[in-house]
């Protein structure tokens, strides 16, 4: 049996904590944001998670004569990794704060609805538990497909996923309850690990005191821990986006057995190109701030392009920002699909919210909706098509 108000409980508090040290450091900057905001230049303030998933945002702040040159649309640097301006053919449109949030795009999300952020770059899931639940937010962009892994603790004697699926029934019989560790509740990778391990009748739980389940779905708050965790044999297996897995490999903890484009879904057939992370913007900001949101997504899709003509600048940037060793990019990159584009995802998405409807995760504006009903409550079609056109 799953407590998810328990679970919800737990995620609100982590979101909390991280939003009271993210509020710290917004009134520590409040004299230069007010004195920006009355100069007329807007503050966007944009928060991200440590993945090179969202290398498009490191290829941005770290290559900016590229797309001075090539685009008009640029980031100057006043203090790395977190304060930048952005111009258009060099006037300033808007400073931009980074903010990293290393538990979850749930922690994210709670900032928004917050107040605290105008854009965000995460994965689906926790956007669309959020707008379910009442932000006032959209999707206006899509930022990759695929890019996460399941990863066992290399003394077990799977090398795959129906091998796994196999010693989680064997494992059960002997009495013993297997452990998967996920990033944070409403994460991608906790959405698609309950969908897959349903696809296969395996039966799991989130409450500790729970032993008759095959599966105990272990929340790690973040992927920091998950190495020692799984070093250590807290648990058995994580979900991980990457560099996460590769990161798990190269130091022989671990070994990945399936990647998230393959995972089995309860929906029907896999996940195969299944949306991950996205851009999305508080309604605020897309009211009140819309040149300013429209030219940083801009900047994102022109990114997106450069990073396909050469995937060295995601794998080197990634490398830098994140501080990961560059083969352990080069193995994780290749398998994230960078693409900017809604129409592909619209319908993949739409399968998300059914999948989290199933898990009971939908309880609001979502409930009961149709495809069409739903994908009007999630997209901003009308500010993605500015995006996209020149």
């Amino acid at each position: 049996m799953v407590y998810w108000g328990d679970i919800v409980k737990m995620s609100y508090l982590v979101g909390i904590l991280i939003s009271i040290i993210s509020l710290i450091f917004v009134v520590s900057l409040s004299g230069c944001v007010q004195n920006q905001e009355s100069s007329g230049v807007p503050t966007l303030t944009v928060a991200y998670l440590p993945t090179d998933h969202h290398a498009a945002l490191f290829v941005a702040c770290y290559y900016p004569d590229i797309f001075k040159k090539s685009y008009g649309i640029y980031l100057k640097e006043v203090k790395p990794k977190e304060e930048y301006e952005l111009y258009k053919d060099d006037k300033k449109i808007a400073n931009v704060k980074l903010v990293i949030v290393k538990t979850g795009g749930a922690s994210i999300m709670n900032l928004m609805s917050q107040g605290q952020v105008d854009v965000a770059l995460l994965g689906y899931p926790p956007a669309i538990f959020y707008i379910d639940s009442g932000t006032k937010a959209k999707v206006i962009m899509n930022l990759h497909t695929e890019g996460s892994a399941v990863v066992v603790r290399n003394d077990i004697p799977v090398n795959n996923w129906k091998e796994f699926i196999n010693w989680i029934k064997e494992q059960h019989k002997k009495g013993y309850q297997v452990k998967i560790g996920h990033p944070l509740p409403t994460s991608i990778q906790y959405v698609m690990i309950k969908d897959a391990l349903k696809a296969e009748g395996i039966t799991y739980t989130e409450n500790p005191n729970n032993k008759s389940a095959m599966v105990y779905l272990d929340n790690c708050k973040g992927q920091g821990n998950m190495p020692q965790m799984l070093s250590q044999k807290q648990i058995d297996a994580v979900i991980a986006w990457e560099p996460m897995p590769e990161i798990i490999q190269s130091r022989g903890i671990g070994k990945v057995i399936i990647y998230s484009g393959d995972l089995p879904s309860a929906t029907g057939g896999t996940w195969a190109n299944h949306p991950c992370c996205c851009v999305v913007a508080s309604e605020n900001a897309l009211t009140n701030k819309k040149e300013a949101v429209i030219t940083f997504a801009k900047l994102l899709k022109d990114a997106t392009d450069e990073i396909n003509k050469n995937k060295e600048l995601a794998v080197k940037a990634s490398a830098k920002w994140l501080g990961t060793n560059i083969t352990v990019e080069e193995s994780s990159v290749k398998h994230i699909k960078y693409d900017y584009r809604l129409e592909p995802v619209i319908p993949k998405v739409i399968k998300f919210v059914n999948a989290m409807e199933l898990q009971e995760l939908i309880n609001g504006r979502l409930k009961n909706v149709s495809d069409k009903e739903a994908e009007n409550i999630i997209f901003d079609l009308k500010t993605y098509k500015e995006i996209i056109n020149n």
